[in-house]
């Protein structure tokens, strides 16, 4: 008996096996929310460009293990549905929605804060926009934990996704948290709202 091939093939089926689990209750989860926006599974690949996105997403599931980002994934494909940019605005949503690929849980708190506070590049300057920035990064060490020098380095780690610009303008070069969300990361944003407005 060859017991290297045999070594092998049971490697093979354990990961086989812990890949299938690993990504069965993704997809479960992503059916689950869509019913709950009025979608079938069906709807979720009714066209190429839907199909498209849809192997997007599941490529970005490969790569989370958190309850959080399925959700944000799978409210973003959904919402991209919804508003008609899935079939009007194809490559956008595309963009948008990869750049969640490999985000973590932790990079998504930091997003989702940056929105909520309205960081972006293109925000209004004559609002306070400075409180607003304030704001973030007070919540981030309130809530998340993280503090100034440590979010500071994340969220420029985070201009890899182009969801995060590297500069703002009115700042000077070198000061810290300088970063905001980019217009690809409201549209992004704009998806997922919407998706989580169908279920409220």
């Amino acid at each position: 008996m060859d017991y290297i091939s045999v070594g092998a093939k049971m490697v093979s089926i354990l990961l086989k096996g812990a890949y299938s689990k690993h990504m069965e209750w993704k997809f479960e989860r992503l059916e689950e929310r869509a019913r709950q926006g009025g979608m079938s599974t069906e709807d979720l690949i009714a066209s190429d460009n839907r199909f498209a996105v849809f192997m997007r997403v599941a490529r970005a599931f490969e790569h989370c293990s958190n309850t959080e980002v399925v959700d944000y994934l799978a409210d973003a494909m959904i919402g991209s549905i919804k508003s008609g940019d899935m079939e009007e605005k194809p490559d956008l949503v595309q963009m948008a929605i990869g750049a969640l690929s490999g985000v973590t849980k932790t990079e998504l708190d930091i997003l989702a804060t940056m929105h909520r506070h309205q960081v972006y590049v293109d925000a209004d300057f004559l609002q306070d926009n400075e409180s607003n920035r304030e704001a973030f990064v007070k919540e981030c060490e309130d809530t998340l934990g993280i503090g100034s020098t440590m979010l500071s380095a994340i969220a420029n780690g985070l201009v890899r996704t182009s969801l995060v610009t590297n500069e703002t303008p009115g700042l000077s070069d070198g000061v810290q948290h300088s970063n905001s969300l980019s217009p690809l990361a409201r549209e992004l944003f704009s998806y997922i709202n919407l998706a989580r407005r169908l279920t409220e």
